[in-house]
């Protein structure tokens, strides 16, 4: 009986051992927590990292060129063969400082191509997504309802664990598999398959052993296709971390073969030999033809050089961002065509912006940014611009000097309507027209200081030059159409504990003297607050009002935290907080205002999970916003947005009280906005 009772419980042990049942909820409980158990923090980890990307463009057509940085692949040869050597310092896994200090390629002129890959090089397994700011992880705990487990006993403490989205393949989720060490949660070997901003994407890596190692790849190689309007052009490319040579750290980045040739860690494919013979036949013919055009050296060199330098600037400025960097700073220009500077809404029309950064570094704690930014709207035939530069004086503090110029909002005066009425008359021809929409062009001048961690001061001045379109036709009216105002103002920041809401107090004082003809005084309070919870949801919070306690001439209410704006930044920046559907001219024409906004961001909420369409579905966001002013019932819009490759767009509705108004769309062009 005894030896019977032993037989079943050794069957039952190794049942236990092989079964699904402690599988599927003891592993992934080790490896939801093997981060914080196991791994040490990889702050300040380094290690020397080879890379290489082979590029095969099977088929392609002329909207390559359009593509940001894939001009390269436009023409010419359709394989090429890119090598880096890398010096990598870890702050965590997703963020790290890159020393690039071997190169080589056979991309002509040493370009880079396809530059959005490099999110790539270091999956996170472990975090909440792995790859930067999207594709949500599997092996976090957080993410798992999205997920579908089963586990499979390999022997040898091994479990092979298989897992799939639960309904949609949602373009954040994966599917893969994982080979895990059961008594430690680690992840040893990892396969994953996934599609994201139209690349689909297969990765295989191996993980490393112990401590911040185990975090990271020892060895990733991802197998990449991207397809789009007739193009299909597939990359292969292998990271290797913890090689063994190690380069001086003061080394400058050389372009050199041989250099290259030496420290490689692995052999190169045949394939991969294969490209770099043929590049080497190719520049042995060209130094063939040079020796030729020694002796006729006129038009084949000319017409070479005059055809490559049109390439590059058609590719690098036209389609691309260009960006020019120093030791101390930097430039950039956004490409001079680009579709994701295109907006539309029903209330502001089409617009297409442009934008400018430059950025110098005096020391490590002074430096100064340059951010101009300029649009066309074609519903207003307006050019509209701003011009902020920042001097920052000290980090610490977030001490920093501010002068911005721009020519604002067009701003409309009723009064002048009224004005025209009472000397022309009610059927005044003159009050279809647009005498009463001023033009406003203004500089700020403002300095901000941190005295503690929860209080901060700005001060500063405000002028305003506030002209009629039509200022001819108003002076023979005998009517006002130009005004200036210079305001001192006084803005106080408060959040008394990090999580908290940011509240701020303003207070702007316009003088009447000389010339300038427009006093007033106006206060403002508002408190936003933005909460970021797992899995890539937002929720948005903003409330606040304002009122002018003295308006001598009652027009151009210029409120600071409620405003038109005619050069929105997008779908984070802009699509919370603003009125969508409300005309311009209500944000200058009450005395006071209340305002309220709240929203909701998710990847996955609802037409995610619809078959097809929801696979393309990045993020989802429900709106609601409220105002109040004088002499008007209180205005609502409901809305709901989504965010996808290809566009951003938002389906508003207004309300008078509980009464429908009026629906409206807005979108943005999202295409290649990583790129």
């Amino acid at each position: 009986m005894k030896r019977i009772l032993l037989l079943l419980y050794i069957i039952s042990t190794v049942l236990t051992a092989n079964g699904h049942e402690y599988s599927d909820s003891v592993l992934l409980e080790r490896i939801f927590s093997f981060q914080r158990n196991y791994a040490h923090d990889v702050n300040g980890f380094s290690t020397n990292v080879y890379l290489k990307h082979l590029y095969n463009t099977k088929r392609r057509n002329a909207t390559l060129w359009l593509i940001p940085s894939m001009y390269p692949l436009a023409k010419g040869q359709r394989k090429f063969l890119s090598e880096q050597y890398n010096h990598f310092t870890f702050n965590d896994v997703d963020n790290y400082d890159n020393l690039n200090q071997v190169f080589y390629t056979t991309i002509p002129r040493n370009k880079h191509t396809m530059s959005t890959l490099f999110c790539y090089l270091t999956p996170d397994l472990y975090n909440e997504t792995i790859y930067d700011d999207h594709v949500l992880s599997p092996f976090n705990r957080y993410n798992r309802l999205f997920y579908k487990y089963t586990t499979t006993d390999l022997g040898n403490g091994k479990i092979r664990l298989d897992f799939r989205p639960k309904r949609v393949m949602n373009t954040q989720l994966v599917k893969g598999q994982a080979i895990v060490n059961y008594a430690t949660g680690r992840i040893e070997q990892i396969e994953l398959n996934g599609e994201f901003d139209m690349i689909s994407f297969h990765t295989i890596s191996t993980q490393g052993d112990h401590g911040a190692r185990a975090l990271m790849p020892q060895l990733c190689i991802t197998d990449v296709t991207f397809k789009f309007a007739g193009n299909n052009i597939t990359s292969h490319f292998e990271v290797a971390y913890d090689c063994p040579t190690t380069l001086p750290d003061t080394m400058s980045l050389k372009i050199n073969r041989q250099l290259m040739d030496s420290i490689r860690p692995f052999s190169l494919s045949e394939e991969e030999e294969l490209v770099y013979q043929h590049f080497d036949s190719l520049r042995h013919a060209k130094k063939h033809n040079d020796s030729i055009k020694a002796v006729m050296p006129m038009m084949l060199d000319k017409h070479s050089n005059a055809s490559d330098r049109t390439w590059d600037m058609l590719g690098e400025n036209l389609f691309s961002k260009t960006k020019s960097s120093t030791e101390n700073g930097y430039v950039w220009l956004s490409p001079l065509l680009d579709p994701q500077y295109i907006s539309y809404s029903k209330s502001k029309g089409l617009s297409y912006k442009m934008r400018l950064g430059a950025h110098y570094e005096f020391s490590k704690k002074t430096c100064i940014d340059f951010n101009p930014k300029a649009g066309y709207n074609f519903k207003l035939k307006q050019f509209f611009f701003t011009a902020p530069i920042r001097l920052e004086y000290n980090h610490k503090r977030r001490g920093y000097l501010d002068l911005i110029v721009g020519n604002g909002n067009r701003l409309s005066n009723q009064y002048t309507l009224n004005e025209i009425a009472a000397i022309d008359g009610e059927d005044s021809q003159w009050l279809n027209e647009d005498l009463h929409i001023f033009r406003d062009l203004y500089a700020q001048l403002k300095n901000y200081y941190m005295i503690t961690p929860w209080l901060g001061i700005e001060g500063g001045v405000t002028f305003h030059h506030r002209r009629s379109q039509h200022a001819a036709k108003l002076g023979s009216f005998g009517i006002e159409n130009d005004y200036k105002s210079l305001a001192p103002s006084v803005s106080v920041k408060l959040r008394p504990w990090r999580a908290a809401p940011v509240v701020s107090i303003d207070y702007e004082r316009g003088l009447k003297f000389d010339k300038f003809n427009l006093p007033y005084e106006r206060w403002e309070v508002d408190a936003s607050w933005k909460r970021r919870m797992h899995r890539l949801q937002v929720f948005n919070a903003r409330i606040g009002g304002g009122l002018y306690t003295l308006k001598k001439v009652n027009s151009f209410m210029d409120f600071t935290n409620f405003r038109d704006n005619n050069l929105p930044e997008g779908w984070d920046d802009d699509w919370s907080g603003n009125f969508q559907l409300l005309s311009s001219s209500v944000y200058n024409e009450s005395k006071y205002y209340i305002r309220g906004n709240i929203s909701y961001e998710s990847p996955l909420m609802g037409l995610s999970f619809i078959p097809l369409l929801g696979h393309y579905i990045e993020r989802e966001r429900i709106y609601l916003s409220s105002l109040l002013i004088n002499q008007s019932r209180l205005y609502s819009e409901l809305g709901y947005g989504f965010s996808s490759r290809y566009i951003s767009m938002g389906i508003f509705a207004g309300f008078r009280n509980i009464e429908y108004q009026e629906i409206g769309c807005k979108f943005t062009i999202e295409l290649f906005r990583r790129w």
